[in-house]
């Protein structure tokens, strides 16, 4: 009988990690996360993960709305 392992990776990030990580409030990342329909890569529970794309995207969007507010 085998044993399987699951390993979670360690460059999945919740929405409010990645509003930490961009010094942004987290209502504005779940903003972006729902405007761009981003679509988790992993679930724990009721927490949704997002790899490093997802996160880059995120931050343009971020970036977009802070150049049309200037």
């Amino acid at each position: 009988m085998t044993q399987e392992v699951e390993m979670l990776d360690t460059n999945l990030y919740t929405a409010s990690q990645i509003a930490d990580q961009l010094a942004e409030p987290p209502q504005r990342v779940t903003y972006i996360i729902r405007k761009y329909r981003l679509k988790p890569v992993q679930w724990v529970g009721i927490i949704r993960l997002f790899d490093e794309q997802q996160v880059q995207a995120i931050k343009d969007g971020l970036y977009s709305i802070q150049v049309r507010c200037s």
